[in-house]
């Protein structure tokens, strides 16, 4: 297994679960899902959580949940606490599936499609700088009132601490929905969906 570089472990991290439960059970899991998030929101580094609620009763509920790292994930997935909750929905559920984004792929990733492979780079790095270009040509005017006076490296500081969280969560994801169509084809998504469907025998 390759051993991940230290960006990749502060980097921000998303990890989706699909399950589908058992039949009579859908109450007790909606219950184990809320405890799950409450439980999660405790942790460092929790950033927020979406569950997706299936379309009929033998569809797939699905659980994102992201971390601002991917240490804090996986302090939240060692955790006795996790393992509790993970035990009582394998009780509830069949076999899960569950798909991880670290790093940048993290800004491109849609609650609506936790189950889709990240986009090739070349388009995430196009995507990025679309979203990065205003950011770093309209941002520093607005934060002169703020930085003015400021050491270089305070006011460098300041503005990147104000606009890594507005990429994160305001201005990626919006980016990232506007040019969903071009990031994930739809016959990309409809050969991803055969593929996990796909019957070996």
């Amino acid at each position: 297994m390759k051993e991940l570089s230290s960006s990749d472990r502060s980097a921000p991290a998303v990890v989706a679960i699909a399950r589908r439960v058992k039949p009579g059970y859908e109450a007790d899991f909606e219950a184990a899902v809320r405890g799950a998030t409450l439980a999660a929101s405790t942790f460092p580094g929790y950033l927020g959580s979406e569950v997706l609620y299936p379309n009929n009763r033998r569809g797939e509920w699905q659980m994102i949940l992201r971390f601002d790292t991917l240490v804090h994930l996986q302090e939240w997935e060692n955790s006795p606490i996790c393992q509790g909750w993970i035990a009582r929905a394998d009780a509830l559920t069949e076999t899960p599936r569950v798909s991880r984004v670290n790093g940048l792929e993290a800004w491109f990733a849609l609650p609506e499609m936790p189950n889709v492979a990240p986009p090739p780079k070349w388009k995430t790095a196009i995507v990025s700088a679309i979203g990065i270009y205003p950011m770093i040509s309209v941002m520093p005017i607005l934060l002169k009132p703020i930085t003015n006076g400021l050491p270089a490296w305070l006011a460098t500081l300041v503005s990147i601490a104000i606009m890594m969280p507005l990429m994160t969560w305001v201005v990626m994801p919006q980016i990232t929905r506007l040019f969903k169509r071009w990031l994930y084809p739809p016959m990309a998504k409809h050969s991803a969906h055969q593929s996990s469907n796909s019957n070996p025998n």
